[in-house]
């Protein structure tokens, strides 16, 4: 694939995924709040909490994706149907096996969780055992169809650089899924109704990517016999990506199980949500990015990879500071107003607040690294690294839980928090020690200094707002805030770029002006490098 061609796939990815995302966040903020209206702070934050185990139990399959993934690359660049067919049917006969695995684990999930979390609805009535088991179930079938109708399909497609096909399937099954939270809920259905009904929305996304891979692959079968040890890195890539998950939600899980607190875990998940919105404007940019250099990595253009990663690595971590530098500023005066009225739970924690921007931040600093692991698929050579991280998140999380418990449970929450950040910032420490001598061939300090500067322009961005403005008290307020803050966070990060890594800022700027040239001209023989 041309230069060019990759750039093209790229923004159509970029555009596509950033559709999907801005939806994704923007429906993601007005559920739960309805939730909380009509069945209380306690049934959401139980929500929040079964979302994350779910995640977790989902984990059984990460590992399969990224290694399919990555043993797909090059029998796509060689046209190779036979190879793509045989990696596609492994990667479908273990999808399988791991969809029985997962509901196995959420019907276990389902008996045991309801002894844990006590909860109250909204009208102060205790939730039964029972009822929680069932709502469990209901939010877990998602999930159990996505393995058995939809994996092999993404997995073809992102390998292919064609996750812009995913997103707009997955934007059709999240607008019908939110019509139901919005609608059901309205008409008096109960929870466990509302959460089962949305759980089959998954459909809507299996059909259309079933329909469209049949169309445009037609020379690949997935029934054909496996090839062996196509996905042999398979487990290796689960404890890789079982890493990344476990740290994204192991505030929820510590939260759950330390403090037993749902109407706290309801609180902790809305600011969680603020920084799960970022990420996912993030993603816009990462996601099918890993593929792009996956194609790089095949095609042994050593140059043109280096230049690629040390642009995208400096481009992600301006985009973080903008995006963390407003947030520090704007979380809490949002999650005040999204909760006004609200008075069964409290929600006004600015210092839970600050710890999960420092987590979101300390957690995004390490991507750029994480997506050079998958796109090699060199998970193998840092299992160690996985497994300290999750030592040190589980044992720092769990001991300064405990003792902030002692204190009051907001104390135990940003005792866990801490725990997680260090275990981000150990993650961050081993993948410098791997990623730049074994895969980009970029000097680690480079990596180290755009993540360092990173930090520091977000405190830049963030000290004097929050010492000299006050925080805005509508919502139209807060959004003329946003849009004059965003503005102020870019001037500070291009200045940091431009003073700390021009090199990679004029190169950045000579892309730009490429792209925008590719489409007011698209007949141009535009070849400039990747």
């Amino acid at each position: 694939m041309s230069s060019k061609s990759r750039t093209v796939r790229f923004v159509q990815n970029f555009l596509s995924t950033g559709l999907y995302q801005v939806t994704a966040m923007i429906m993601g903020f007005i559920t739960p709040r309805l939730m909380i209206l009509h069945y209380g702070s306690e049934v959401n934050g139980l929500i929040v909490s079964v979302t994350s185990f779910l995640t977790y139990f989902k984990m059984v399959e990460a590992g399969l994706a990224a290694a399919a993934i990555a043993a797909l690359y090059k029998p796509l660049a060689e046209k190779d149907h036979a190879t793509v067919s045989g990696v596609v049917s492994a990667a479908r006969r273990l999808y399988n096996k791991a969809g029985w695995l997962f509901s196995a684990m959420t019907i276990l999930f389902a008996f045991v969780y309801p002894f844990v979390v006590p909860v109250t609805n909204a009208e102060g009535v205790s939730m039964t055992h029972f009822s929680e088991m069932l709502l469990i179930m209901a939010m877990g079938i998602s999930g159990a169809l996505e393995f058995f109708t939809l994996s092999r399909y993404r997995v073809l497609l992102t390998a292919d650089q064609k996750t812009y096909v995913v997103s707009l399937a997955s934007m059709a099954s999240l607008l019908l899924n939110t019509a139901i939270l919005v609608a059901l809920p309205f008409l008096g259905a109960d929870v466990i109704t509302v959460r089962f009904a949305a759980s089959l929305t998954i459909l809507v996304r299996s059909v259309l990517l079933n329909r469209y891979t049949a169309r445009n692959y037609p020379e690949v079968d997935a029934k054909v016999p496996p090839v062996k040890g196509a996905i042999r890195s398979h487990w290796d890539a689960l404890l890789f990506e079982l890493t990344n998950v476990f740290q994204q939600g192991a505030g929820v899980i510590l939260v759950s199980l330390i403090t037993r607190d749902a109407g706290l875990l309801s609180a902790y998940g809305l600011y969680h949500m603020v920084t799960e919105g970022l990420w996912g404007i993030l993603k816009m940019g990462t996601t099918g990015i890993y593929s792009i250099f996956g194609n790089l990595l095949v095609s042994e253009n050593k140059d043109t990879f280096r230049k690629a990663y040390r642009d995208f690595e400096s481009l992600y971590h301006f985009i973080c500071c903008i995006l963390f530098g407003v947030a520090a500023i704007l979380i809490v005066p949002f999650v005040n107003l999204y909760t006004h009225g609200v008075h069964d739970a409290e929600y006004n924690l600015p210092l839970i607040g600050m710890l999960i921007i420092a987590e979101a931040l300390t957690n995004q600093g390490k991507i750029p690294l994480n997506l050079m692991i998958s796109s090699s698929g060199r998970f193998r050579e840092v299992r160690g690294h996985c497994i300290l991280q999750i030592i040190v998140t589980s044992v720092a999380g769990t001991v300064l839980g405990l003792l902030g418990l002692r204190i009051s449970p907001v104390m135990s929450v940003a005792g866990i928090l801490t725990g997680v950040i260090l275990g981000n910032l150990c993650r961050i420490i081993c993948k410098l020690s791997f990623v730049p001598a074994n895969i980009t061939g970029v000097p680690w300090q480079e990596s180290l200094l755009r993540i360092v500067r990173m930090f520091v322009t977000v405190a830049l961005i963030a000290a004097p707002c929050l010492l000299f403005v006050n925080p805005p008290q509508r919502f139209f307020t807060w959004f003329m805030y946003a849009a004059v803050l965003v503005i102020y966070a870019a001037i500070i990060s291009l200045a940091s770029t431009w003073l700390f890594d021009r090199k990679a800022f004029h190169s950045l700027f000579g892309r730009a002006k490429a792209i925008a040239a590719s489409f007011i001209h698209p007949h141009t023989n535009n070849r400039q490098e990747d």
